[in-house]
């Protein structure tokens, strides 16, 4: 393909799914990629609980967007995309920026979930997944260890991989300050009935004695109905005390607007694609990560959304554009889950399940790591 010919291969979103598509596409001499991000940064979201604790700098788990795409000779726009014409082959940006494609990729990711249903959710609550407001979350732990505490307590709402992580999280530290769970202690409250919900029974056995061993109370089977300044009412009128709060309940797909009555969205926001990610009925349209419904081929279930799926979406997603600008049969999609790690807390508790294997200790947090390592070393 001559220089004339190269395509424009446009991606919406600097989360897992898009760096990693960028960089499987960078190299390629057919391809002119340009990244659209409200953020200038990339934000390791699996690994917030390391920086809420201070056992991770701002720099561990943040990349400079900009930075990267100069380096590897890739357009950056910081900027927000507010609508796509798929029609046309453009998307339009917040700044009235109108941006053309040959091949558009939306991994757009996804936004945690605050139900106007729970009185007060708004105005009292803040968004882990926005990078200032971890901030806001990591100052506010600090202040509270420095202060002299008795009778403190942290409440975690939301039991799933990231509410627990930041529960075992901050109460490793809690406990490495020699501090007792009646001085600060940390509470997680799920509305099913257990933590995990949903996940394997080893997994929510070891988690579950895992909270037990760091003295975090577990709140499970009732739901949070309103907040106060300094409360939690919960759905059985029961009321939990807190100086610090954060909700980790779940997230919805971040989807675009568009006029196109025939792109198809679940009712979690989320793009209904095709075999080979494709956002029917538009062959030159792509989309990965969180903000896609796809199949696990091996359970014939949704795929969950996480770090791991995106990445493996985003590979076949760089073959598949590659292909069709050389008019080769597309690959079908072939992603299953491999497994999860969970951290909890500590220099060597961590859990886990990869290919159907029980993983406690250490072997769990050493994959863990490996996994850090290998997707940090894009930016390195």
């Amino acid at each position: 393909m001559s220089t004339d010919n190269k395509k424009r291969v446009v991606i919406i979103g600097g989360g897992y799914a898009g760096v990693s598509l960028m960089h499987k596409l960078k190299n390629n001499d057919n391809c002119e990629i340009t990244l659209i991000d409200k953020s200038q940064k990339h934000l390791l979201q699996t690994h917030i609980h390391k920086y809420l604790s201070g056992h991770y700098n701002k720099e561990d788990i943040t990349f400079n967007h900009e930075k990267y795409c100069k380096e590897n000779n890739i357009d950056f726009l910081c900027d927000e995309v507010c609508n796509i014409n798929y029609k046309e082959n453009y998307v339009l940006t917040r700044e009235n920026k109108l941006v053309h494609y040959d091949y558009l990729v939306v991994a757009t990711g996804s936004i945690s979930i605050f139900p106007r249903q729970i009185e007060n959710i708004i105005e009292y609550t803040k968004d882990i997944k926005n990078i200032d407001n971890l901030d806001f979350y990591r100052d506010k732990f600090f202040k509270l260890l420095d202060s002299e505490p008795q009778n403190r307590n942290i409440v975690v709402v939301g039991g799933g991989v990231s509410g627990l992580q930041i529960a075992c999280e901050y109460a490793q530290k809690i406990k490495d300050k020699n501090l007792k769970s009646s001085q600060i202690k940390v509470t997680l409250v799920e509305g099913m009935d257990t933590v995990l919900p949903g996940m394997n029974p080893y997994l929510i056995k070891k988690s579950t004695q895992r909270c037990k061993d760091l003295g975090i109370e577990i709140v499970t089977n009732l739901f949070a109905s309103k907040i106060n300044a300094d409360s939690i009412e919960l759905s059985n009128k029961q009321e939990i005390q807190y100086d610090m709060l954060l909700f980790v309940i779940g997230a919805i797909g971040n989807d675009i607007q568009n006029n196109d009555d025939r792109v198809q969205v679940n009712q979690r926001h989320q793009l209904i694609v095709d075999k080979y990610y494709r956002v029917k009925p538009y062959d030159n349209v792509f989309a990965i990560g969180d903000i896609v419904q796809a199949m696990d081929i091996k359970t014939e279930s949704f795929q969950a959304p996480t770090a791991q799926a995106a990445r493996m979406q985003a590979e076949l997603t760089a073959k598949n554009i590659l292909n069709d600008m050389d008019d080769k049969k597309l690959i079908q999609n072939n992603i299953s889950n491999k497994g999860i790690l969970i951290d909890l807390g500590g220099s060597s508790c961590a859990i886990g399940r990869l290919f159907n294997i029980n993983l406690w200790g250490k072997p769990a947090l050493w994959f863990k790591k490996l996994i850090y390592s290998l997707h940090t070393q894009k930016f390195n």
